[in-house]
């Protein structure tokens, strides 16, 4: 399969995603040509297609942001760590975020300091995982930021509990509940650009680091006799996932499965090499990001929320995966 293993595949896949994408604003009600909404991207398109592209455009953007946000953090977690079942959330970073949107639904705050709480309450939980393992004297450094990382969810589910317990039942509960499920309803163009930029800043980050990946995977002293600073990149590259992530559930709430699933999915195609399966896992992760929100809507006119879709299809997409490669292994 080494003629998979190309960054033609790569291309292949980034494309399949944008096609998707294409597909899925081109059918529905507001059924428009890819030629009219690529006309209308430049200004210049039917007053029918600038209507889908207003309408579906920062939806579809926030579902392909966030998707490949959480594959590709997924994919660098499961590589520096090497363990099949690291996901977004490996660092608290996913409770932490929820932690900080719920607090700004209890004080009532708008959609963009819910967002930028959970940014904010993100990068808190997961700069704490870091900073305690930094604190630790273990000899294995995986081991000590793994550690961490539940205490740091841990401490951000137990908050994310009480807020839950003193929301006021009829008004505050449903939008926290709701905004925890998980959605890419509410995104507007500017959240979802605002949150493109701190995503493509991290994954820029991962796919630069490429090989360096790999050879942290093996270990901080073979890094080091390698002439790499173990220490410094780790805490980068971890740096740079936890980024992504925050930035992801900041628009979308939390939203599982995507960062565990697309890169088993994408190290089928393009092996393990982290230069190939971070971009590959990425593509994928939209994909998978694109099926689910198309789902949310197909149930009637009230929406399921995109969480609970990615573990309805994830979960079992995950044991397929795992019984087929352990049957040709």
């Amino acid at each position: 399969m080494n003629h998979l293993k190309t960054p033609v595949v790569q291309a292949g896949l980034i494309l399949l995603a944008l096609a998707g994408a294409l597909g899925v604003m081109a059918t529905g009600p507001l059924a428009v040509a890819p030629g009219a909404l690529l006309a209308a991207v430049f200004g210049t398109g039917s007053p029918e297609a600038e209507l889908a592209l207003a309408l579906r455009g920062p939806r579809l953007l926030a579902a392909l942001t966030c998707g490949a946000a959480l594959a590709g953090a997924g994919a660098g977690f499961q590589i520096l760590f090497r363990n099949p079942l690291a996901a977004p959330d490996l660092l608290g970073v996913s409770s932490g975020a929820g932690l900080g949107a719920a607090l700004a639904l209890l004080l009532g705050a708008g959609a963009a300091l819910v967002q930028g709480a959970a940014f904010a309450g993100g990068l808190a939980a997961g700069g704490l995982a870091l900073a305690c393992a930094a604190l630790t004297r273990s000899g294995d450094g995986r081991l000590a930021l793994i550690l961490c990382g539940v205490v740091a969810g841990a401490l951000a589910s137990a908050g994310l509990g009480l807020v839950v317990i003193v929301a006021e039942p009829y008004s505050q509960l449903p939008s926290i509940t709701y905004w925890l499920l998980g959605s890419f309803t509410r995104a507007t163009l500017p959240e979802a650009v605002g949150a493109l930029v701190p995503v493509a800043l991290g994954a820029g980050v991962l796919i630069w680091l490429g090989f360096r990946l790999d050879i942290l995977s093996l270990g901080d002293e073979q890094a080091r006799s390698l002439g790499l600073p173990a220490r410094p990149l780790r805490l980068l590259a971890l740096a740079a996932a936890a980024l992504m992530t925050s930035s992801a559930v900041a628009v979308a709430g939390v939203v599982g499965w995507i960062g565990l699933l697309a890169p088993h999915a994408a190290r089928l195609i393009v092996g393990e090499r982290a230069g190939r399966l971070i971009p590959a896992s990425m593509a994928l992760g939209a994909l998978f990001a694109l099926l689910i929100d198309r789902l949310a809507t197909a149930f009637g006119p009230a929406e399921v929320p995109v969480g609970l879709l990615a573990a309805a299809i994830g979960a079992p997409g995950f044991l397929i995966l795992f019984v087929t490669t352990s049957r040709w292994s």
